[in-house]
């Protein structure tokens, strides 16, 4: 059977944010005393559930740095190539560099959390409503949810501090869900569609792009 760049690509992006999405619900289960409500997630990374955690989330960042590859060598979109390739290599950082690695797990996390986002955000131009409408709407509550972070920034570890009634572990996972959320469905439609539509919708964007320069071009 043959497989595509897009159908291949698809399949990495899911496959990846499967296993890390039942990686963490295990690990949430294995670590002692840990609440999903209170604590971040990459809390996981560190103590009894480092190992399985860490090498799930480098798994999850090759799977996006590779399906970025291949949505590129697909679609040519070169932006959004950029763009979530940058989250997977990002996220093997934070896999890399557990929570108590610091400065950089501090850094390489809010780097792979907004790409993420934006990444979503861009992919309307790879997929036809109403996904690409959901696409667009999961980035920007994942962006909105970061800008609510703010507030937890700086708060210690077991710190029972809440804001608009939320933990800090609640709000973080605000702005994660909504990401793995696209990937699972980008990546699923990816897979199940034909190459020919990415490469349609590729087109009629480029040529509305075009059309719009040259209307709003000084004659």
């Amino acid at each position: 059977m043959y497989y595509d760049n897009r159908k291949l690509g698809g399949t990495l992006l899911f496959v990846g944010s499967i296993q890390w999405l039942l990686v963490i619900m295990v690990s949430e289960g294995l670590h002692p005393g840990y609440n999903s409500s209170v604590h971040y997630v990459s809390s996981l990374g560190v103590g009894s559930t480092a190992l399985m955690y860490n090498t799930s989330l480098v798994l999850l960042g090759l799977a996006v740095s590779a399906g970025a590859y291949l949505t590129y060598r697909a679609s040519r979109s070169r932006l959004f190539f950029i763009l979530l390739a940058i989250t997977g290599l990002a996220t093997i950082g934070v896999g890399l560099f557990p929570e108590n690695v610091q400065p950089i797990h501090g850094i390489v996390t809010p780097i792979a959390l907004l790409f993420g986002a934006v990444s979503a955000i861009l992919s309307y131009r790879l997929q036809e409503p109403p996904l690409s409408h959901i696409s667009i709407i999961l980035g920007a509550l994942s962006l909105g949810a970061g800008i609510l972070f703010n507030p937890y920034l700086g708060l210690p570890r077991e710190s029972l501090t809440t804001y608009l009634g939320l933990g800090k572990g609640t709000m973080e996972r605000m702005i994660i869900h909504p990401i793995l959320l696209w990937t699972l469905g980008f990546g699923s439609g990816m897979a199940s569609s034909d190459s020919r539509a990415v490469e349609k919708i590729t087109v009629s964007h480029a040529h509305s792009t075009k059309l719009q320069t040259h209307w709003g071009s000084p004659v």
